[in-house]
């Protein structure tokens, strides 16, 4: 399995934030990464999931308490550089919650720039 990156579709509704559509900004902000550095893609499976939990892809690998978006789920035989702070899930999966965890994952990987502190 490759590492499994989750974001949230760009345009969702939530009736508790009020009306009209929104985007999710830490996923706006992975995608943009993305966008700099289309290289940090590369054997990087890219997967868009509804905004209303449970989220069935990210629950599927994470179990039914899984974090927000976006989340990189890892393969079992990445090794995140040193500073990365690595959760697991109760399914044993091990993953990468917050923007800046998975630009600098990322990054490190793929021999790019990081995500300024």
């Amino acid at each position: 399995m490759a590492d499994v990156l989750f974001l949230l579709k760009p345009t969702f509704s939530d009736a508790k934030a009020g009306p009209g559509t929104f985007y999710c900004p830490p996923c706006a902000t992975v995608r943009g990464f993305l966008g700099y550095f289309p290289q940090a893609a590369a054997g990087l499976e890219v997967t868009e999931v509804d905004f209303p939990r449970p989220r069935g892809p990210v629950a599927a690998v994470l179990g039914e308490q899984h974090p927000g978006c976006p989340v990189l789920v890892l393969d079992d035989a990445s090794t995140p550089p040193a500073g990365i702070t690595v959760h697991t899930a109760t399914t044993g999966k091990r993953y990468l919650d917050g923007p800046a965890d998975i630009g600098n994952y990322l990054a490190a990987k793929h021999g790019v720039s990081r995500p300024h502190p």
